[in-house]
């Protein structure tokens, strides 16, 4: 597999500078001379997403090793596991993440040669300037996953299982030399690597990487570099979806233009009627793609009236990582796409999808039981997820496994969290880790006995800061809880004992404990923040609810709580403002210390939506009749989308962009 067709191209954009291909090769070569890589050694990558990672990670398959790609929000705690497990010889690092790895090699009294990437010095290259492939069968990737085991597992990628899905990418002619890559998702996952790594770099494509993932980096990325393609977690383009919405929805004038839209379905109308959404995103997007867990249909017709494609695939990191995906003309809302050509897939007799061909991983890395249980003797692989093929599109339909896969993509394995909150405290009899309302949950059957002995008093508050808060501060932001439930009865379970997860959310809403109602402030501020925090997360807020815990706010929440903070309070800062001010009624006495008022430019919709459209309309006589009537109904229509705040108007439209593997941040028009 070639990485270069020309050597002049830039193949990374970093802090305003454009990378070259050629610049890139010899940083690679540079880098994979810093340590002796013979053919098959492990070689963990373990940093933020940079060109560094990069040059590691190429440098690596230039001399035929195998790179083990880690989570660089691991904590030098957990990092230990994955050394130790591995048997890896070399770590490339940053500066960021050197002392959690002089820790974790502490810890699991290892040896391994530490190559900081801040350090590398660059120096000449006699050798010629091409990156070498390994060959189709060695092992190329060793990422890890978590399983019902409890432990995370290392899947052994061959070449082969990659090379299959760039080429099957390639039929479908998705990538293209002139696309620009926005790479926001954390590339230790499969797809991400592949879809804004690898695949862009082996078709002579750029790459974005932002330093800072802020909303106005995100702006400037989209209308600097006119991005072509991004990839994103269901997550982000729910949230997307959401905002759009709610300003179309704000008006009987823009609703009815959406459903005119609708019903002409021409993707060429859409664009021209909604050049401002396509203008935010650069005006060059040609494609989304959505992956990591099943997209909300309904958010995929939506962004097809809008004239915005959302290609979704189906896979597992064990399948390298796709079993199908969309071709860009054949989108199918509710659909994952059709299999990838030269791979098998089929529903088997329970309903389960199972798969079979050159993508499947070798193995899980000295784990030949666990190996077995998901690689049956045919070479069909089990994927754990239910569904329908029709048509020849995959339809997934739901799982069989345990395994909590969350709307931002994330998979977590409740078991493992459960067993690290159980081993903090004797206050708890039962724990259950479940997804409810889109959020992180912890369930839980106190242990009375002990809760009297000790004389606490507010059981979820001494839970809740004593012992979930000891966790969270671990846990890397995917895997925080975000709520905790108590109930008085045990959890419901099978005769053997083993709790039916399943009938978690029908118990809640009949045994769940209720909150205790609690006079509220009368300033202006509270009232406000308060309106907003129910309006986001249509729940009840009290003054002492927690933020993070009772409201369930996650990374994406917190960053437009922030940016709504500073565009109706002038209150500008980090995440530690939250942080500091952790309850509702907390944060609403710093705002009213701390606020300021600051005029938002406003944008003139009159001026825009007055502007002449041209659109060459499809012949058909639906088309005739929206001609008629859009003749009748002149383009004066606009916009009046007003939020008011201090006596002013604020008609920004907030779109909500992915600002980090943690966090997310918004942008507007």
């Amino acid at each position: 597999m070639e990485f270069v067709r020309d050597y002049n191209k830039t193949a990374i954009i970093y802090e305003g500078r454009n990378i070259s291909y050629k610049e890139m090769i010899t940083k690679a070569k540079i880098f994979s001379s810093q340590v002796l890589i013979e053919k098959e050694d492990r070689v963990i990558i373990y940093m933020e997403n940079r060109p560094e990672l990069l040059y590691s990670f190429l440098g690596v398959w230039d001399k035929s090793g195998t790179c083990v790609c880690l989570d660089s929000s691991l904590s030098g705690e957990e990092l230990v596991y994955y050394i130790e497990d591995s048997d890896s010889k070399y770590i490339y690092t940053s500066q960021n993440n050197l002392s959690n790895v002089k820790k974790a090699l502490e810890a699991a009294k290892k040896d391994l040669k530490i190559v900081v990437v801040d350090d590398v010095e660059d120096h000449e290259i006699t050798e010629e300037l091409v990156l070498n492939s390994p060959e189709p069968e060695n092992i190329a990737l060793m990422l890890y996953t978590s399983g019902t085991t409890g432990k995370p597992k290392g899947v052994m990628l061959k070449f082969d299982n990659i090379l299959v899905n760039i080429e099957g990418l390639d039929k479908y002619k998705m990538f293209v030399k002139e696309d620009i890559v926005l790479a926001l998702l954390p590339m230790h996952h499969i797809f991400p690597l592949l879809g804004s790594g690898v695949v862009p770099l082996a078709k002579g494509a750029t790459i974005i990487f932002l330093k800072e993932m802020s909303s106005q980096s995100m702006v400037d990325a989209f209308q600097t570099y006119k991005v072509t393609m991004m990839i994103g977690v269901p997550r982000l383009w729910e949230m997307l979806h959401q905002k759009i919405m709610e300003k179309i929805n704000a008006g009987k004038a823009t609703k009815l233009i959406f459903k005119l839209c609708e019903k002409i379905n021409s993707i060429s109308f859409s664009r021209k009627i909604f050049k401002k959404v396509h203008d935010n995103f650069g005006g060059n997007v040609r494609f989304f793609v959505s992956g990591g867990s099943k997209l909300d249909p309904r958010v995929s017709r939506d962004f097809l009236t809008l004239g915005l494609k959302v290609c979704e695939g189906y896979g597992m990191t064990e399948t390298a990582p796709m079993i199908s995906f969309t071709p860009l003309d054949e989108i199918r809302p509710g659909s994952a796409g059709r299999i990838l050509p030269g791979i098998e897939a089929k529903i088997a007799e329970d309903g389960e999808i199972i798969a079979r061909g050159r993508n499947v991983m070798k193995g899980y890395y000295n784990k030949p039981e666990e190996t077995a249980e998901t690689i049956d003797s045919e070479g069909w692989i089990h994927t754990g997820d239910l569904g329908e093929i029709r048509d020849g599109f995959l339809y997934v339909t739901g799982r069989k496994k345990e395994m909590i896969v969350l709307s931002n993509g994330k998979n977590i394995n409740p078991i493992e969290i459960e067993q690290q909150i159980m081993s903090k405290t004797n206050l708890i009899q039962e724990i259950v880790i479940s997804e409810i309302d889109s959020v992180l949950t912890a369930v839980i059957y106190p242990n009375f006995q002990k809760i009297y002995d000790e004389k606490v008093t507010n059981i979820k508050e001494t839970l809740k800061w004593g012992v979930i808060d000891s966790y969270n501060g671990k846990a890397p932001n995917y895997r925080k809880i975000l709520d905790i439930r108590i109930v008085q009865e045990e959890m419901p379970k099978t005769k053997i004992g083993k709790i039916r997860r399943f009938m978690i959310p029908d118990m809640l809403k009949e045994k769940e404990t209720e909150n205790i109602h609690i006079e509220e402030p009368k300033y202006e501020e509270y009232t406000l923040l308060k309106d907003y925090l129910v309006k986001t997360k249509n729940r009840p807020v009290s003054p002492s609810a927690h933020i993070e815990l009772d409201l369930g706010m996650d990374s994406l929440d917190m960053v437009e709580l922030l940016t709504y903070l500073e565009s109706n309070f002038g209150v500008k800062g980090a995440e530690n403002i939250i942080l500091d001010n952790p309850t509702v009624e907390k944060l609403a006495e710093f705002v009213k210390e701390n606020r300021s008022d600051e005029k938002i430019e406003e944008i003139n919709w009159k001026d825009y939506l007055n502007k002449d459209i041209e659109a060459d309309l499809p012949k058909s006589n639906i088309v005739t009749m929206m001609g008629k009537l859009l003749t009748w109904l002149p383009f004066k229509l606009y916009f009046r989308v007003q939020k008011k705040r201090n006596g002013k108007s604020d008609i920004r439209t907030s779109y909500l962009c992915r600002k980090s593997p943690k966090s997310f941040g918004c942008f507007y028009i």
